[in-house]
C-alpha cells in the first residue's frame, strides 16, 4: 500500500507539472482533482456521490485535454513554451473547479491533506510561506531549489520523449529526485518552523499516507481507515 501511495503521489504532481518544468509556485501544486479521487481522501472528507461525480468529470477532463497539449509541445519546440502555459492555465481552472465543489469545511481538511501529501514541497505556497513567516532570505533560497529543478527534470523528459529512458525507470528518476529536493526544502526551515509546519498537515489521514522514508509526511500515522 505504501509504495502505491508514493505512486499516487508521484502522478499528482506530475499532472500538474509544465511540460519542462517542476512543481510551480502555486498554493496548489498538485492536481487538487487528482488528489480528491484518491479513496482514503474521500471518506476522509465524507464526499458525497454527486461531488464525487464532478471530480471525476474534472479528473477526466484534465487528462484530455493535458494530452493534448503534451503532445503538441512534444512536435515543436518552439511551442513547448505556449504548451507550458497552456497546461499551467488549465491545471489552474481544473484546480479551482474542484476546490469549488467542496464545501468550506471539506476544504479546509483538505488543505490539511494536501500539507499532508506533498509535505515539504508545500513550501513552495506563497500561503505557507506566509503562515511559516518565513524570511526572505528563506523565500528565495526555496526558490533557487524549486528552479534548480528545471534542467533536471527537463532533461528527464527530453530523454523520455527521445525514447532513450523507459516509463519505468522516468518515474523511479523523478520520485528520487523529489525525495532529495525535499530534503533541500526542509534544510532551509528552523526547527520551529518545522513543527510549525507539521501542525499544518492536520491529523495524518491514514497509514498510506506514510511513504518510505517519510519524505512527504512529518508525522507518524495515528488512525487508520
Amino acid at each position: 500500500m505504501k509504495s502505491k501511495y508514493v505512486v499516487v503521489l508521484l502522478a499528482v504532481l506530475l499532472a500538474a507539472t509544465p511540460l519542462r518544468a517542476t512543481t510551480r509556485a502555486t498554493d496548489y501544486p498538485g492536481s487538487v482533482s487528482i488528489l480528491l479521487g484518491h479513496e482514503e481522501v474521500q471518506t476522509d472528507l465524507a464526499l458525497t456521490p454527486k461531488q464525487k461525480s464532478r471530480l471525476n468529470a474534472l479528473r477526466t477532463e484534465l487528462r484530455s485535454k493535458s494530452r493534448v497539449l503534451v503532445k503538441k509541445g512534444a512536435t515543436a519546440p518552439d511551442a513547448c513554451l505556449t504548451a507550458d502555459q497552456k497546461l499551467s492555465a488549465l491545471i489552474d481552472s481544473n484546480n479551482a473547479c474542484a476546490l469549488a465543489v467542496l464545501t468550506p469545511e471539506q476544504s479546509a481538511s483538505f488543505h490539511e491533506i494536501q500539507n499532508q501529501a506533498l509535505g515539504y514541497t508545500m513550501l513552495v505556497s506563497p500561503k505557507v510561506q506566509k503562515k511559516l513567516a518565513l524570511s526572505a532570505k528563506q523565500v528565495i533560497s526555496i526558490e533557487k531549489i524549486r528552479i534548480k529543478g528545471l534542467d533536471f527534470v527537463a532533461e528527464t523528459n527530453r530523454a523520455f520523449d527521445e525514447g532513450k529512458l523507459p516509463q519505468a525507470k522516468r518515474i523511479h528518476l523523478l520520485r528520487a529526485y523529489r525525495n532529495d529536493q525535499a530534503e533541500d526544502y526542509k534544510a532551509v526551515l528552523t526547527p520551529a518552523q518545522r513543527k510549525a509546519f507539521s501542525v499544518l498537515g492536520g491529523v495524518p489521514l491514514i497509514s498510506a499516507f506514510w511513504p518510505p522514508r517519510g519524505h512527504f509526511l512529518l508525522n507518524p500515522p495515528r488512525r487508520s481507515a
